[in-house]
């Protein structure tokens, strides 16, 4: 069993790491590293070296989700109010995602009404927004021209 202990013992692993990542979560990447690589490391040095290779990026962050509230909520707060589609990384959010985060931040007290207790101001990379599409109204006058 090898045990990574400098930052290079890394290295030779990282494409391996990389792949098995975005098809894995953590834990079955440590077994699957431990089981076929005879490569054992802790958990908090998986994070680690993912975060240092920008690997990071499988989950949304609790600032990414409070960057997406913040944007929604002023949106919203236009003239006229717009609603807000997100993409980050090159994934759409779900908004029920959103709304799910929202929801939890207010009971733990990361948002009270208007006030922020989490105040993470920093731009975050990745995200970009836009106002979706209007959905298409279907009318049966305009959409059935059955005769009988």
């Amino acid at each position: 069993m090898f045990r990574p202990t400098k930052p290079e013992d890394w290295e030779p692993y990282r494409d391996i790491i990389g792949d098995l990542y975005t098809m894995m979560k953590l834990k079955e990447v440590m077994a699957e590293m431990q089981i076929r690589h005879h490569f054992k490391a802790t958990e908090k040095q998986y994070k680690t070296q993912l975060k240092k290779w920008n690997f990071d990026t499988k989950y949304t962050k609790a600032s990414e989700y409070m960057a997406m509230i913040k944007t929604k909520r002023r949106r919203e707060t236009e003239n006229p109010p717009k609603q807000t589609r997100f993409v980050l990384r090159g994934r759409p959010v779900d908004p029920k995602d959103i709304t799910r985060f929202e929801k939890r931040a207010l009971k733990k007290g990361m948002i009270k009404g208007d006030e922020w207790a989490y105040d993470d101001d920093e731009d975050v990379e990745d995200l970009e927004y836009d106002t979706p599409p209007p959905e298409p109204s279907y009318s049966y006058a305009s959409s059935s021209h059955y005769q009988y």
